[in-house]
């Protein structure tokens, strides 16, 4: 199949370069922004009856196309970020003509240009599937250090120790496999062994949007998009040179409950990011960096003492240091017309002390139960080169990404993994109406670790994925679109292998003006992870065992969704609703049981990840996002609720894979609320608010957000109370926290002069005690002061 699919891309390749060379007419012009700025690397689609040809801008903006045609065509100008704009204009081999283009940045949604959905440049209203777009702003303002927390404000999207969940698509693994697709520029990110994301290694300080698909999405991105993609996109520079430098220094409270506090003086973080971005001759040049010395809000190691603020010493449970460097070099303009080629680097160095079970509760929540905590000396990196060729209406791209992770732990459990990513992809427009995309991905991981069995003596184990992908998008007419696609992927752990086509459509329908409605179906399946299969930890009392025999997880889903833009007077922004429905064969999740033996701690009980038979996951999301101008005063703002409802269909299953066991291993058995049948770690209830207020020179912003509490964990916490193993208090902190709080986050922000930003951030502004997830409790309140130049 895959040869196939090359001789196909190689056909179309050769067909598009040689219908390209009998243009005749002449357009040309220049796109530049509102403030007259070249563009550089804008897309023009000039689309007539038989003909759509594409070109981008060069470094000052300009931009010639010639075209086999006479009379009107109309020309489509997009630049991610940014509105887009269509002009219709009347060419002819006789004489030239120009045309120019002034681009205004995007302020809602609706106008957004999105690339996520189809992998081309797409109105955001006009795709199939839901597809939220995070503006940097929110990154930005919040002077977050970690993406997540910027994230975890956008609708429908929640974290369970630092692993994402889109619409309760998946529960808490303990940081092996994810069913969320985690991307950079569309490249993967997840570590390849276990399929978990480094949050503080994405590079925050150069973004140019954040797009959030819901739903499956395996068939343009693999495995790992079961329920959703979350993709990272970073700006590459205009004709402005820019730097920017933000220092931020924050001070944690004392908590409301002060016994929990034992320990002098105040937990304390300090942070730098830095960037800049500019072009140099036919080169984009963009390097950037942060620095981050966090104690964190956790009790230091040896509570007892008064340690001061020692940022760069790793004394305190869950602090870290880390120090990242980031650069993308481009080629924009070269020898061959049409040709881009450059290299992008990412690398990171950090040191963290990681805790999962708290001590007791309440007064021991914010320290570490014995031997629960692990520290790590992590390095990672990724090496991206790429290259993009342009001719007429086709395009080729060749990415490639080096991800290299080690975690050197000091249990003697550490891991480390290198992955080799290759992708090619082809666009072809053979009509004005459909566009085409294909692609075949290859990648390689190798993992050498000593917490994982299986393998060879060594203890390295290696998988491979293999995949052809094809989506196209007709526009049947100009209020009426159709994608449709298929992929093949085929996994390799260990020589054992499988593979199995998965199949999407979508249709998308304009029924007025700015009111769309939408319906999607897709498939997905997701193999186990290195880790999931092979991984045995120890966690004090919790036992990790592996599991050899667990196999892939399918799924398919389906949404209606319907989107309406407004505009009342200076209100402008639509409103998003959706219903969903997704249903999973063989679920994989970590399960208590009798895995380990006799003569395995606890008698051989402790985790593993089984198959668990099928599930269902349905609900609704309505959101809206916008600004509001009056006067001198902007308002812009993201509103979003979220309610699932992801239940087991066979909780009565015995999915203990030993046989003869006198164990019932079922989901009645190792659930500690079975009401209504609630899939483990999940919040049905969700609410997002994001208010940001602009004057001239100040700033505002509030942030509220809520979740429910978890219905439904692994009964085996608190059977390990009750059973007289453990002393962590969980019961009773349960019962005296029936419910989670509502969370604001407070942002105000001055510049006294132009290119200079003094900020003041308050995270958990009601100092509220909260546990989202049993045994770990969240942070206290933030203080936090922030400085930023800019200068562009």
């Amino acid at each position: 199949m895959i040869r196939f699919i090359l001789l196909i891309a190689g056909t179309w390749g050769v067909f598009g370069l040689a219908s390209a060379q009998t243009q005749s007419s002449r357009l040309s012009g220049r796109i530049t922004d509102e403030f007259g700025a070249p563009m550089p690397g804008a897309t023009l689609q000039a689309m007539g009856p038989r003909d759509h040809v594409a070109t981008s801008s060069d470094l000052e903006g300009n931009f010639v196309l010639e075209l086999a045609y006479e009379g009107e065509l109309v020309v489509k100008c997009s630049f991610v970020g940014y509105v887009a704009q269509e002009q219709t204009v009347r060419v002819s081999p006789s004489r030239p003509t120009i045309l120019n283009f002034a681009l205004q940045p995007l302020t809602t949604g609706l106008e957004a240009v999105v690339v996520s959905a189809g992998r081309f440049e797409q109105s955001a209203a006009e795709v199939t599937v839901s597809l939220d777009v995070l503006p940097p702003r929110i990154v930005e303002s919040r002077g977050t250090i970690s993406l997540e927390t910027a994230l975890e404000q956008n609708p429908g999207v929640s974290f369970v120790d630092g692993e994402p969940q889109i619409r309760s698509g998946s529960g808490f693994s303990y940081g092996a496999g994810s069913r969320v697709m985690i991307l950079v520029d569309d490249l993967p990110v997840l570590s390849g062994d276990a399929g978990r994301p480094t949050w503080g290694f994405l590079p925050l300080e150069n973004l140019e949007q954040i797009e959030i698909i819901k739903g499956a999405s395996s068939v343009l991105y693999g495995s790992a998009a079961l329920s959703g993609v979350i993709n990272v996109r970073t700006r590459y520079p205009d004709a402005r040179p820019l730097t920017r430098v933000t220092l931020q220094h924050g001070v944690f409270s004392t908590p409301r409950n002060p016994d929990a506090k034992t320990w002098d003086g105040s937990n304390m973080q300090s942070n730098v990011r830095f960037l800049h971005s500019q072009q140099m001759g036919k080169w984009d040049v963009v390097v950037g960096g942060n620095i981050l010395a966090n104690e964190g809000a956790l009790a230091p190691i040896d509570s007892g003492n008064s340690l001061g603020y020692r940022p760069w010493e790793i004394n305190h449970y869950n602090s870290e240091k880390r120090a990242r460097i980031n650069v993308n070099l481009r080629r924009r303009v070269s020898k061959v017309d049409g040709l881009q080629y450059g290299l992008n680097a990412n690398w990171q160095a950090s040191d963290f002390l990681n805790t999962l079970i708290w001590e007791n509760a309440p007064n021991g929540v914010f320290g570490s139960y014995d031997g629960a905590a692990t520290r790590t000396q992590q390095v990672a990196g990724t090496l991206d080169p790429h290259v993009q060729y342009v001719r007429g209406n086709w395009r080729h791209q060749l990415k490639g990404r080096w991800f290299h992770l080690v975690n050197d732990n000091d249990n003697e459990q550490g891991n480390a993994s290198d992955v080799l990513y290759g992708e090619y992809q082809a666009h072809f427009r053979p009509f004005d109406n459909l566009n085409s995309s294909a692609g075949l991905v290859m990648s390689s991981t190798s993992s050498t670790a000593e917490l994982y069995s299986g393998g060879d003596a060594g203890g390295e184990n290696k998988a491979s994925n293999l995949a052809a992908f094809v989506q196209l998008d007709w526009e049947a007419t100009e209020l009426l679109h159709f994608s449709a696609g298929g992929r093949y992927e085929q996994f390799s752990i260990n020589e054992e292998t499988e593979g199995r086509p998965v199949f999407r459509t979508g249709m998308n329908l304009q029924l007025a003006e700015a009111t769309y409605l939408r319906a999607s179906w897709g498939q997905g399946f997701r193999f186990p992870t290195i880790a999931e299969r092979f991984i045995r930890t120890g966690l004090g009392a919790l036992q990790i065992y592996p599991n050899p025999n667990l196999i892939a997880e399918s799924a398919w889903a389906g949404e209606i969704g319907f989107k309406q833009g407004y505009l009342w007077g200076g209100l402008k922004g639509f409103l998003d609703a959706a219903v969903f429905h997704q249903r999973y064969e063989n679920y994989v999740e970590f399960t208590f049981g009798p895995w380990g033996g006799l003569g395995a701690p606890l008698g051989g009980l402790g985790f593993t990840s089984l198959n668990t038979g099928r599930t269902m996951n349905t609900g609704f999301e309505i959101s809206t996002t916008g600004r509001l101008e009056h006067r001198d005063n902007q308002f812009d703002f993201i509103l979003g609720y979220t309610y699932t409802n992801p239940i087991a269909l066979e909780p009565k299953l015995d999915y203990n894979p030993i046989e003869d066991s006198p164990w019932e291993t079922s989901y009645l058995t190792t659930s500690y609320d079975t009401t209504g049948h609630v899939l483990k770690y999940r919040s049905q209830h969700m609410v997002r608010i994001d208010v940001q207020w602009t004057k001239q020179k100040w700033s505002a912003g509030l942030s509220l957000r809520y979740q429910s509490a978890l219905s439904n964990f692994d009964a085996a916490f608190v059977q390990f109370e009750q059973e007289g193993f453990v002393e962590w208090g969980l019961e009773n902190w349960l019962n005296d926290h029936p419910k989670l709080p509502w969370i604001a986050d407070f942002r105000v922000a001055y510049e006294p002069a132009e290119h200079h930003k003094v900020s003041l951030l308050v995270n958990n502004l009601a100092n509220s005690e909260y546990s989202i997830r049993p045994l770990a409790i969240e942070d206290p309140r933030l203080i936090q002061l922030m400085y930023t130049f800019e200068i562009q």
